[in-house]
């Protein structure tokens, strides 16, 4: 019944700590006023107030967890107790319950449900949903007869008591009408009067006022609508003045762990910036010139290769490429010759373009080519004499401070990383044998969307490169039928000036798209678990930052 419970706290920040690292919720939706948890199916959301707020709500949890919910909880939390008792049974609701609560003084009610068992031990991903929310209010009668005319009925038929509890709703999940006053079970918490407001699964809304009436509202939040319209996977981030972002589906779908707001996502050809970062540095300390060329840095291995770095940064070398976007469809072929679990290193992408024959005249024109970036990949490492995924990681993600970030192997993500999903006769696998087994300088680094937002602001402030390099970096070199680039980045220009500064990369699994805009300092970021979404979602969130502007 419950899609979304939105309740207020005038404790905000200690709600978030308590919630996200003592209990280890998971946040999928984040603004300045408000933060969204994850429950199971549901999600609850805490807007900040300016009066104290407190409710009692429910989670259900599978009935054969209970012992091992309440051993998790009691490590966290203190269980409230009643007459001795830590626990209870309801007969009526075949279900055991314990409860705790939050600083704010909410009233929490683990649930377990009986009738529903789930393997494996309990954590945070063992929540089913949201069971039940209290409405205090005291005009009980009025309130109960506008839900019940929602065809939500009064449990057992037996009309709606102004001065006891009220349970509206059926199997698993409830609204609880209550009079002010009342204490809550387990709990010295009495029941107060307070704004609500309640989405159902079907997209009605019921408000509830700070005076306790009821309002019926349609819920307006175009973002999230389009989400829920394409299906989409993954987190979006916008930061203007303000920080917002949000998440949706699944980062693990066979155990249903829902995406979060700081789940790592794999950014496949978006990771060709920070290889650019990395080479203008080099370029800065003396170490490197853009007019070097391949053939003598590396003339062991491109003798006849005799392209500058310039050109290998801007798409227009010539060399041959390993995979072709504009000619080869699906990157997966590439594999079955050639297994993915054996490319970990730049040095074994090279066997397979680096005896094909140039594909045109160095700087005759821009063609799209990862080759190029692995042959940079290999410059950089014999420059520093480190691994590439090291140099990146010393030189741009610790400084840009972009701690949740790196170039994991795809057998041993760490915690909180999305896998990449392919749809396939309408089921879903993982792009684990789809794409090489670790990323490098041509693409799949994997980042959180806030510390892409990090990535672009030290860039931007002088933190990695100097301005003087940052500028060289960022203007147009190279012309193509998808834009104009520069040194690893797209760059999108009006008649006033550049829109946006933007990186893309697409993989099995994979869709991402980022950008810096310039005008006003904000930056955009949208990552995605599928091979499509993102672009879709970014051009919407563009399209209405635009209009408000």
């Amino acid at each position: 019944m419950f899609k979304k419970v939105t309740l207020y706290t005038n404790q905000l920040e200690d709600m978030k700590g308590f919630y996200e690292y003592q209990l280890g919720f998971r946040i999928v939706e984040e603004d300045e006023i408000s933060f969204t948890l994850a429950i199971g199916d549901s999600q609850l959301v805490f807007r900040e107030s300016e009066k104290p707020a407190a409710y009692h709500y429910a989670f259900n949890i599978p009935g054969n967890q209970f012992t091992l919910a309440k051993w998790w909880a009691s490590e966290r939390v203190t269980l409230n107790r009643q007459e001795g008792m830590d626990e209870v049974f309801y007969p009526n609701f075949d279900a055991d319950a314990f409860y705790f609560q939050d600083p704010a003084g909410n009233v929490i009610e683990f649930i377990a449900r009986r009738s529903v068992d789930r393997m494996g031990n309990f954590t945070i991903d063992s929540l089913l949903n949201i069971s039940e929310v209290s409405i205090t209010t005291p005009y009980v009668e009025e309130v109960g007869e506008l839900i019940e005319e929602m065809d939500i009925p009064v449990r057992g038929n037996k009309g709606v008591d102004p001065k006891s509890l009220n349970f509206l709703g059926s199997g698993h999940a409830y609204i609880i009408l209550v009079p002010p006053k009342r204490t809550w079970y387990f709990s010295k918490q009495k029941s107060e009067t307070q704004p609500l407001s309640i989405e159902l699964n079907d997209g009605r809304q019921i408000n509830i006022t700070e005076e306790g009436r009821f309002q019926q509202v349609e819920p307006a939040n175009p973002i999230m609508d389009k989400m829920d319209e394409i299906d989409f996977s993954g987190v979006a981030y916008l930061q203007q003045e303000k920080a917002w972002t949000a998440a949706r589906g699944f980062a693990n779908r066979a155990d249903e762990r829902p995406n979060a707001i700081d789940t790592r996502f794999g950014i496949a050809s978006g990771s060709k910036l920070f290889t650019a970062v990395a080479v203008c540095q080099l370029v800065e300390e003396g170490k490197l010139s853009f007019s070097d060329k391949l053939s003598d840095l590396l003339p062991n291995t491109f003798s006849h290769f005799e392209v500058t770095i310039d050109q290998l940064l801007t798409h227009t070398s010539g060399i041959p490429d390993y995979f072709d976007e504009q000619v080869m469809k699906d990157f997966e072929d590439l594999w079955k010759q050639q297994p993915m679990y054996m490319m970990q290193t730049a040095s074994d992408f090279v066997p397979l373009f680096k005896d094909q024959p140039m594909m045109f005249e160095p700087g005759e024109r821009f063609h799209y080519n990862n080759a190029g970036f692995i042959a940079i990949g290999l410059i950089v490492e014999q420059v520093t004499g480190k691994e590439f995924a090291d140099v990146v990681e010393e030189r741009i993600f610790a400084p840009a401070k972009m701690y949740n970030s790196g170039y994991f192997r795809l057998d041993r993500l760490p915690g909180q990383t999305a896998f990449g999903y392919i749809e396939e006769d309408g089921v879903w696998r993982t792009n684990q044998y789809a794409i090489p087994i670790r990323g490098g300088a041509d693409g799949g680094a994997y980042v959180t969307a806030s510390d892409m937002a990090n990535f672009w602001n030290r860039l931007m402030d002088g933190t990695l490169l100097t301005e003087e390099m940052a500028n060289t970096m960022l203007q147009t070199r190279a012309s193509g039928e998808d834009g104009d680039y520069g040194y690893g980045v797209w760059i999108q220009n009006e008649d006033d000036g550049v829109l946006k500064y933007q990186v893309m990369g697409y993989d099995p699994g994979v869709s991402f798209h980022s950008a810096f805009y310039p005008a006003d300092g904000s930056v955009l970021t949208v990552q995605s678990n599928k091979g499509a979404g993102a672009y879709d979602i970014f051009k919407f969130i563009e399209e209405l930052k635009i209009q408000k502007e």
